[in-house]
């Protein structure tokens, strides 16, 4: 499977992103992670990293219910950024409403819907679905 560099954690759970960043680095998931509580931030962030030709992430993890910007708000504004590589981004929520995931299909970008808390299989999971 393929090393993935840099990850994006969006969630307002100080506590979940704690967590997810530990279990990545336990499985060796990838060699960084930016977390953000705020999805603004990350759209900021993505939009700094491409302008300056920083690296972008390979993968995002991003919670649906967040204050200021929600996760749908936030995958409506990403989708706007000029990306030339596809950047899989998986809804990390846990929310168990069939709307939010029946939504989901709307974005092909979004790649799954993971629901916490992350687990070693639904890494591999998401390392299967980023591999192809």
């Amino acid at each position: 499977m393929k090393k993935i560099d840099l990850a994006y954690i969006i969630d307002d759970d100080e506590i979940i992103i704690y967590l997810t960043d530990k279990i990545l680095k336990k499985v060796e998931f990838c060699d960084r992670v930016e977390k953000f509580t705020d999805a603004q931030q990350a759209i900021t962030q993505l939009k700094e990293a491409l302008a300056s030709g920083e690296n972008i992430p390979e993968v995002i993890l991003f919670d649906l219910n967040m204050p200021n910007m929600d996760g749908w708000e936030f995958i409506e504004e990403f989708i706007k950024l000029p990306v030339k590589t596809p950047i899989p981004t998986f809804i990390f929520t846990s929310s168990i409403d069939p709307a939010d995931k029946k939504k989901s299909y709307n974005y092909e970008v979004i790649k799954d819907f993971i629901t916490k808390p992350l687990t070693v299989q639904k890494l591999d999971k998401i390392l299967r679905i980023i591999d192809g």
